[in-house]
């Protein structure tokens, strides 16, 4: 049967190689026509009927002396209607798989033969199923507005650049450095700034550095940098170190709950805020950290909150910590007055121009309208990147497991 079996596969592909045009010499296709004669003849020979159809009555469980034998009792009691397979085999059909079978056979009726033969799958980019979106608000950046061909053009150049700058180079296209001097020297003369800038503007990954470079790590002190979340606070770790040019875990790393990578030479350190908290119940006046950061104070963990109650006191028992809190403008003013009137450092600009779309009536599955977009976008739009936000980790692997199967499917209809 494992002959026969594996006989039947390779019939199937040489079949699907004559389909696809494959040109063949003479003594392939002969040999693909002998392989298929095999296979007739071996499946006609499991067919050959060699049973009878009717009732066979049991064996007798009295045995000549009287006695009962147990043995063929229980057979004759427990022994299951046995049913034959298409070649002849015997196989035990329950009631269920013959119901299944049935309908699968009513089913096949109905498909017409062209339809049955076309096993590719049809994904139509129907203009009418889109996900309708209308434009909310564009927020201008600093660089002038382009046509479609001068965006794809500068998207070429900017891919051939980047690969000549440095890491170095990179972080003065940031809009954050051309502020470095002037943050400075305001954290030189005020203990706490509540600093606002936009999504990309360097500060998570460039304050902390520039606080190093200004000499705030020296004589074993440390710098460090709280995060709502776990994966930003390993993400972000890894990109500093590959700027400051050293391995995660050495001068730069990163403390999350079950993972701490740091070491003795760690000077910045990134952190969720739950493990802050944590040191201040072991080092309630956090001893060995010059400067802290707070970003994405404006989120309003119960952490955060915490975190921020306890280093207001802080501040005023150590004059010398100086505090960083990365806020959205919406919050920047509840934030400088909870901290004494601290004043507010703006970084204005953002890299690139953005635009916000909301959908006129909200979909009653997002999930799906989410990765409808992302296939819209994709067909639709220049080479790029996209970004889904999800609420938990179970839609996340569903949408990467769509997405997947359906890009699949598609092929070769879809750019890569």
């Amino acid at each position: 049967m494992e002959r026969l079996a594996l006989l039947r596969k390779q019939v199937a592909e040489e079949t699907q190689e004559l389909r696809s045009g494959v040109r063949l010499s003479d003594k392939e296709r002969a040999e693909f026509a002998k392989n298929r004669e095999i296979l007739r003849l071996a499946e006609e020979r499991l067919k050959i009927d060699d049973h009878r159809d009717g009732y066979y009555m049991p064996e007798d469980y009295i045995t000549e002396k009287g006695k009962m034998d147990q043995k063929k009792k229980e057979e004759a009691l427990y022994k299951r209607y046995v049913d034959k397979d298409e070649f002849g085999q015997e196989k035990f059909v329950t009631e269920h798989e013959e119901w299944e079978k049935e309908q699968t056979a009513k089913a096949k009726a109905q498909i017409q033969r062209s339809e049955r033969e076309n096993e590719d799958y049809d994904y139509v980019m129907d203009d009418a199923q889109y996900i309708q979106w209308s434009l909310d608000s564009r927020l201008a950046g600093e660089g002038k507005q382009l046509t479609k061909e001068q965006r794809f053009l500068e998207a070429q150049i900017d891919a051939a650049e980047k690969k000549a700058l440095s890491i170095q180079e990179t972080r003065k296209t940031l809009p954050i450095y051309k502020y470095r001097d002037e943050f400075l020297e305001a954290l030189e003369t005020h203990q706490i700034l509540v600093i606002v800038g936009e999504t990309g503007s360097g500060k998570t990954t460039q304050l902390p550095q520039y606080l190093h470079e200004a000499g705030y790590t020296k004589n074993g002190m440390k710098v460090g940098c709280t995060q709502p979340r776990r994966v930003a606070a390993m993400s972000v770790a890894a990109r500093v170190a590959d700027e400051v040019g050293v391995k995660v875990g050495n001068e730069v790393g990163y403390s999350i709950r079950f993972e701490d990578c740091t070491s003795e030479k760690t000077i910045l350190k990134y952190m969720t805020d739950g493990m802050l908290l944590r040191e201040f119940m072991t080092e309630p006046d956090l001893a060995g950290y010059s400067a802290l950061m707070i970003d994405e104070a404006h989120e309003r963990t119960v952490h955060t909150d915490i975190l921020l109650a306890l280093i207001k006191d802080l501040s005023r028992e150590r004059p010398d910590l100086k505090l960083l809190i990365s806020s959205a403008t919406m919050n920047a003013e509840k934030f400088s007055t909870y901290f004494d009137d601290a004043p507010i450092f703006n970084i204005p600009g953002r890299r690139y121009p953005v635009d916000i779309y909301y959908t006129p009536a909200p979909e009653a599955n997002y999930l799906a309208a989410a990765i409808t977009t992302t296939f819209q976008i994709h067909t639709t739009q220049d080479k790029g990147d996209i970004l889904i936000f999800l609420t938990g980790q179970d839609e996340i692997e569903a949408a990467e497991l769509e997405i997947a199967e359906t890009a699949k499917k598609l092929g070769t209809r879809i750019r890569n």
